[in-house]
């Protein structure tokens, strides 16, 4: 108690709070300024070193010094002069050292004050300035403390995990991961892993670096989103791929706004910049902070709208809804480009795999030029490259379009994705190949590019490469049924192809129709055509209302069943002729999937009518170099109904040149082919393909 009392009367317990509140207010003010100035972490980190050495030195100096209006003094000094002070000499008698209360500390207790008043103004400007809508405190530059990171390692974003109490709410914090990587994908000098390939990692139990490695990325983010009425709450931290080491963490507690959302996707990206050493560019951190809409409820809609657009998990009812949100976005904030490119690239895709007829390709036409006068963005750009792609066909616009948004942002995996589609339709299959194998150097976990590059290489005959790509699919988990079958029937294995269908598939209706028909089986026929495989919600599509009754027509032909397939095969013709336009999907690359105009007439054996529908076919149709090999194997067995065997032979000897010898897998199995089996055209092209065979054969992937 006494060394209490004579700390308390030598105002070394002053001291020490006096210190400590200086100390605080020091370190915050370093940390705001430092960053204005560009200055190196080290500073920061000396400061506070700085101040936690000094701390015992104070105390020591107040213990021996006291502050007086005339400066320090020590504290011995002091003792001498009180005792000599007039009217000191009662209570120097009692003890030389007791001094009654005296002014010289109301100097201290006046720093103290002002010191204070300093902290609380502080705190409270602190407060004000972080208020929810605006932008993050500026911070140090992140640096790595494993291995070195450079511009041009990827960047993998973890699904954010949902924190809200309404599981409803899931949603939100899908579309919050969801923004943030395609925000991040534009920025140039980042390589940020997709989507598609960061929602396998969902609820994952691999550690930060097995996910690190499998990835091949340098840092990984993860997070969470907790959403409660008007407020939102979002963790993020940074963590660096090959030691687990954590880099950088926030917790964003805000006021739910466009602002609020905008602010924090700016300062991850500049956290993400500082650890990859890229520098954004004014006009991306801008773009990142303002964003494209300030309307939160624009926003929200956004979001859903985008989530239920993903390719692959495409239905004609999620498009509906997804195009319902994105009206919903506009009609809330009729500026927002986003939504407009979005909502082109929604009704392109509704047209492009049938979901609906040419009138929403024209409605896309209307939003592309509504989010070209909004905002020359790469969202924009994406819109008016399908449309050039899917709308027009114009391959040559298409690329120009692409190759725009490639030089803002090189990296940009969706760009390559669809450069490598529209490569494929111009018939450079190499250039597809390569900007496929690109798109995946920058995401290397999606699914969907692998899958094409493995198809792409597949189709042209480069057996090798696909099968090599097997183990990565499979370690992804793309051990699914429908692509099994498809797999199985593509390569000639009907057997195997029937086995491994399990139900209807959205995206290749006919498909299970298609293997049954090879087989050549009746049960599996009817089963094929009934709703176990084919269901009501997918016998008919606006281009192609008569797929499933023709699909009855032909397996009634195939299975020896000839008046009644002829009965069907004139009623569909009847309903066709009674319709404005006949075929309305006519030649479309979605024909391969369900019929051509040359079908019809094809099992009819009207040879004049085949002929009519290849001359429309040629001088009617953009060019579509990938489309046409499914157009061509329709016309082979359009002329072999009809009779006209050359003519069939002519077209199967073109799909070879364009594709390989690997085309023959598909064309000895068709059951409409069986009357050329002994032609030697058709056996020279057997051969080719046994050649090509032993040349292509690969030990079975296991």
């Amino acid at each position: 108690m006494k060394l209490f009392a004579e700390l308390k009367r030598r105002n070394v317990i002053r001291m020490a709070g006096l210190y400590l509140v200086a100390a605080w207010l020091v370190v915050q003010v370093a940390g705001t300024l430092l960053p204005m100035f560009h200055a190196p972490p080290w500073i920061a980190r000396s400061v506070v070193i700085l101040l936690v050495v000094g701390f015992l030195p104070a105390l020591v100096i107040s213990w021996i010094f006291e502050l007086t209006p005339e400066g320090l003094k020590r504290e011995s000094d002091l003792i001498e002069e009180r005792r000599a002070a007039p009217g000191m000499r009662r209570f120097s008698d009692r003890n030389p050292d007791q001094r009654p209360p005296q002014n010289d500390n109301k100097l201290l207790d006046r720093w103290i004050i002002v010191i204070l008043s300093t902290a609380l103004a502080f705190f409270a400007i602190e407060r004000l300035l972080r208020a929810p809508t605006a932008a993050p405190t500026a911070r140090p530059p992140v640096t790595l403390a494993g291995p070195a990171v450079h511009a041009g390692d990827l960047v993998a974003v973890l699904p954010f995990r949902n924190r809200s109490k309404l599981v409803e709410d899931a949603y939100f914090a899908e579309g919050v991961h969801d923004d943030l990587l395609t925000q991040l994908s534009k920025v140039s000098g980042f390589k940020v892993i997709s989507r598609t390939s960061m929602m396998r990692y969902l609820d994952s139990k691999q550690s930060i670096p097995e996910i690190a490695r499998e990835l091949g990325a340098a840092v990984v983010l993860e997070g969470a989103v907790q959403r409660a009425g008007d407020r939102v709450r979002i963790t993020v931290q940074l963590i660096d791929g090959s030691s687990d080491v954590h880099l950088w963490a926030e917790t964003y507690d805000r006021a739910l706004t466009t602002s609020t959302m905008f602010s924090i996707q700016a300062d991850i990206a500049r956290v993400v910049a500082d650890a990859m050493k890229v520098v954004l560019s004014p006009a991306e951190t801008t773009a990142l902070r303002t964003g494209p809409t300030s309307n939160i409820q624009a926003y929200d809609a956004f979001l859903q709208g985008k989530l239920l657009a993903a390719l692959d998990r495409a239905t004609p009812e999620r498009f509906s809804s997804a195009l319902a949100h994105f009206e919903r976005a506009i009609a809330l904030d009729p500026k927002f480009a986003e939504a407009h490119a979005r909502k082109a690239r929604i009704q392109l895709a509704s047209y492009w795999f049938a979901y609906a007829d040419a009138t929403q390709r024209e409605a896309a036409r209307v939003s592309v030029a509504r989010a070209r006068e909004l905002a020359d963005a790469i969202e924009t750009k994406m819109a008016e490259a399908y449309f050039h792609y899917w709308g027009e066909l114009d391959y040559a616009r298409a690329e120009a379009t692409l190759q725009q948004i490639l030089e803002r942002a090189p990296d940009y995996a969706e760009a390559w994705y669809a450069r490598a589609l529209v490569a494929r339709r111009d018939g450079r299959f190499d250039d597809s190949i390569n900007a496929l194998k690109r798109s995946l150097a920058n995401d290397p976990a999606n699914s969907d590019t692998l899958l094409e590059l493995r198809n792409t290489l597949a189709t042209v005959g480069r057996r090798r490469e696909s099968v090599a790509l097997e183990p990565r699919l499979k370690k992804l988990g793309l051990e699914v049924a429908s692509h099994g079958a498809e797999d199985a029937f593509n390569a000639g294995k009907v057997d195997a192809a029937w086995t491994a269908l399990d139900g209807p598939n959205d995206f290749y209706a006919t498909l299970p129709f298609r293997i049954a028909l090879a087989s050549g089986k009746a049960d599996r026929i009817a089963e094929a055509l009934s709703e176990k495989y084919w269901p009501q919600r997918l016998r008919e599509f606006p281009d192609y209302p008569e797929v499933h009754a023709l699909a009855t027509a032909e397996a009634q032909l195939v299975l020896g069943q000839t008046a009644q397939a002829r009965a069907s095969l004139l009623a569909i013709q009847k309903r066709l002729q009674a319709r404005e336009v006949p075929y309305p999907g006519r030649w479309s690359s979605s024909g391969s999937y369900f019929y051509y105009p040359c079908d019809l007439p094809g099992m009819l054996a009207d040879l004049e009518g085949v002929r009519a529908a290849e001359r429309d076919y040629r001088e009617n149709t953009p060019r579509d170099v990938w489309a046409e090999g499914g157009v061509r194997a329709s016309l082979a067995v359009a002329y072999a109904r009809a009779g006209d065997q050359e003519a069939a032979l002519d077209h199967l000897e073109a799909l070879t040149r364009m594709f390989g010898p690997v085309t023959f897998t598909s064309i000895g199995i068709s059951p409409g082919l069986a009357s050329l089996h002994q032609h030697p055209r058709f056996l020279a092209l057997a051969e080719g393909h046994k050649t090509w065979q032993a040349r292509e054969s690969v030990p079975a992937v296991r």
